[in-house]
């Protein structure tokens, strides 16, 4: 071996090497929602940046466009993620190299103190707002906020039975019935094909939401539109319990959605409740709501 073989120091790894192999779990997963998900991206994305606290500045601006790449590719129909995948780019942007490790902490800092502050909020909201007639409520897929805010009811006020779909292809409603039922709510799971019928004699449709357009659509597991559309022509109300991270702040994408997620079009939906209060969708039906006594 020549001197010079035995004296070449190994070539330290780029520090976007790194990013496609720790968003696989997340890009694979396909029974969590979009909060616990961007949760998990969260805890993620700080432990690259712990690994990448010793890299050169020179390293950080290519590493900082393949995460916002990532997270845009990771769960695309999710709205946490298509927001900070923007947030990344114009972190990317930043004129002083030196300082994009910084912007990239305070920007963690700043996202995770957001959805732990935007849980209570949105719990007020759902009290506040879930009608009091509302006895028998159908929803979808596995929300973890839908969850929250049917569990933080009061008792005296929580829905007589939950009718949760079945939601295949990936059947996340028997375990979203399993997590209604440890919550104390009485829930059941019924096959995708009976939802219609379902609706027709609820009082009520909850859906969570993946991400939630500016022009009012919501994008969540395939099936809401049809459900949503439904209970519209019942005149039966449609809630989506969804944060403000959710929220994209742009137009919903010109290609088609992954196949396991639809767009739900505002007409058809009553009332978003969001940590921020209640915004009004296109549909004509509203719940009345629950008003406790001060």
């Amino acid at each position: 071996m020549s001197a010079m073989a035995r004296n070449r120091s190994p070539r330290p790894p780029d520090a976007s090497d790194d990013v496609s192999a720790a968003f696989a779990r997340i890009r694979a997963d396909r029974s969590h929602g979009a909060r616990s998900l961007a949760a998990d991206a969260l805890r993620t994305l700080s432990r690259l940046l712990d690994d990448w606290a010793d890299r050169p500045p020179a390293d950080l601006r290519p590493a900082a466009r393949r995460v916002a790449r990532a997270l845009e590719e990771a769960q695309p129909a999710m709205g946490p993620f298509l927001r900070w995948a923007e947030d990344w780019r114009r972190i990317a942007r930043a004129s002083a190299r030196a300082d994009m490790l910084g912007m990239a902490r305070a920007w963690g800092r700043r996202e995770r103190r957001r959805m732990r502050d935007e849980t209570p909020r949105l719990l007020r909201t759902s009290r506040r707002r879930f009608p009091r007639f509302a006895r028998h409520v159908v929803t979808l897929s596995r929300s973890q906020t839908v969850l929250l805010a049917l569990s933080a009811l009061p008792r005296p006020h929580r829905p007589e039975r939950v009718a949760v779909l079945e939601s295949l292809p990936g059947a996340e409603g028997r375990l979203f019935a399993q997590d209604l039922r440890r919550a104390g709510l009485s829930a059941r799971v019924v096959p995708d094909r009976t939802g219609p019928t379902l609706v027709e004699a609820a009082d009520l449709v909850i859906i969570g939401a993946d991400a939630v357009f500016s022009d009012g659509s919501v994008a969540h597991k395939v099936g809401t539109r049809s459900l949503a559309r439904t209970a519209a022509g019942c005149g039966v109300p449609v809630v989506v319990i969804a944060g403000r991270s959710k929220f994209t702040g742009r137009l919903p994408p010109r290609r088609r959605l992954p196949a396991l997620f639809d767009r739900t079009p505002s007409r058809y939906i009553s009332e978003f409740w969001t940590d921020g209060g209640v915004l009004f969708g296109g549909a004509r039906r509203r719940p009345q709501a629950h008003r406790p006594p001060l």
